[in-house]
C-alpha cells in the first residue's frame, strides 16, 4: 500500500486496524468506483478488501460492525450506508439512504451517540439501530444543503454543523438519543461548519469562508464561541485563522490542527480543552504532504505521486502529542 500511488486517498483509525479508501476509476469519471482495504500499519499490506460504487465519505467502526457512507459520483449527497464485516470486509446490510445535498469532503458523516449510530448530509438527521440497522428515526435540518455531525467519546453529547447553499448555517448541540435540538449558534461560511468533539465541554469548529477559514473552540453546552468572535488576523489558543483548508480534529484524546503549507503555527497537536499548543507537526515536504489521519503512534498523510495521484505514508508522532 506504501509503494503505490493513490486516487484521493482517505484513512480511518479504529481501535484495531487501519482502513484506507481510494478512487479507482479515473479522474473525472461521472460514475465513481473506490476499494477500501484494511491494511497493516507496519507494513502497508491489505489484508482484506472492498470495491464500491461512489466516493468513501467515512468509515466508522461501532456495535460490532463497520458502517461505510458512501457518496454518488453522479450527483451529491449520502447515498449508501453499508454495514461491513470488520475482519474481511464482507458486506452484511446495505441501505440507500437518498440524503441530497452537497458533497461532505472534510467532514463527519457518522457518529455514535445515544446508543444509536446517526448519519448527517445534506437536510437530513438519520438515527438507526446500530444492532438491526435499521432507521429508528430521521430529522429533518430546514434549509441545509450540507451538514455533518460528531459525538464525544462517551456518546452522550451530539453535535451537528448545517448550512444552506449559501452557507449561512448553525453549529448546534442535539439530544443524543431523540436528536432534538437543545443549543444552535449561526455561522457563516461556505458549507456546513465541520464539528469536531466534544472533549470535556469544548467542541472545536473548523469552517471555510471562501478567501480564508478558520478553527475556533465553542462551549459544548451553548455553542457558542468560547472568547467572542475570531479577532481577524490574529491568532489565539482558542481561534486560529488560515486558509480554507484549515482543519481541527480531535484524535487519542487530543486537539490536531492542521493546514496544507500552514506551517508551524497552524499544524500542531493541543490540549483538547484549552487550545494550548504541545507541540508542532513537521512533514517531509510540507508545502505539499497533506495530514489524513492521527494514530496513537504515527500520522498518516498523503505525499504527491507522479500526476494526480498521492503516495501514503506515515511519520512517528512528536512525544509531546503522545497521550499521557
Amino acid at each position: 500500500m506504501f509503494r503505490r500511488p493513490l486516487l484521493n486517498p482517505r484513512v480511518t483509525i479504529t481501535h484495531a486496524s487501519v482502513f484506507v479508501a481510494w478512487e479507482v476509476s479515473p479522474p473525472g469519471t461521472a460514475d465513481v468506483r473506490s476499494d477500501l482495504a484494511r491494511v497493516d500499519a507496519a507494513t502497508g499490506r491489505i489484508e482484506a478488501r472492498l470495491q464500491v460504487t461512489g466516493f468513501v465519505a467515512q468509515v466508522l467502526e461501532a456495535g460490532g460492525s463497520l458502517w461505510v457512507t458512501t457518496e454518488a459520483g453522479s450527483m451529491p449527497g449520502i447515498e449508501t450506508l453499508l454495514e461491513l464485516t470488520p475482519e474481511t470486509l464482507l458486506v452484511t446490510g446495505q441501505r440507500r439512504l437518498g440524503v441530497g445535498g452537497e458533497f461532505a469532503w472534510a467532514a463527519q458523516t457518522l457518529a455514535v451517540a445515544g446508543h444509536s449510530l446517526w448519519v448527517a448530509g445534506g437536510n437530513r438527521l438519520t438515527r438507526l439501530s446500530l444492532s438491526t440497522g435499521k432507521v429508528t428515526a430521521s430529522i429533518v435540518l430546514p434549509r441545509a444543503a450540507s451538514s455533518d455531525v460528531s459525538a464525544n467519546a462517551a456518546g452522550t453529547v451530539l453535535v451537528v454543523g448545517a448550512a444552506d447553499s449559501e452557507g449561512r448555517g448553525t453549529v448546534q448541540r442535539r439530544n443524543a438519543a431523540t436528536g432534538a435540538l437543545l443549543a444552535s449558534h449561526p455561522v457563516e461560511g461556505v458549507t456546513a461548519p465541520v464539528v469536531a468533539g466534544p472533549v470535556g465541554l469544548a467542541v472545536w469548529m473548523s469552517e471555510a469562508t471562501g478567501m480564508m477559514g478558520y478553527v475556533q473552540r465553542l462551549t459544548a453546552t451553548s455553542m457558542r464561541p468560547a472568547s467572542g468572535t475570531c479577532p481577524e488576523g490574529r491568532m489565539t489558543t482558542t481561534c486560529v485563522p488560515g486558509t480554507n483548508g484549515i482543519t481541527a480534529r480531535v484524535a487519542d484524546g487530543l486537539l490536531w490542527v492542521t493546514q496544507d503549507n500552514g506551517g508551524r503555527q497552524r499544524n500542531y497537536c493541543a490540549d483538547p480543552v484549552s487550545g494550548h499548543p504541545l507541540a508542532p507537526i513537521t512533514l517531509p515536504q510540507p508545502a505539499e504532504d497533506m495530514v489524513l489521519a492521527i494514530a496513537p503512534q504515527a500520522i498518516f498523510y498523503a505525499a504527491p505521486g507522479p500526476r494526480a495521484d498521492q503516495y501514503l505514508r506515515q511519520e512517528p508522532l512528536p512525544d509531546a502529542c503522545r497521550e499521557s
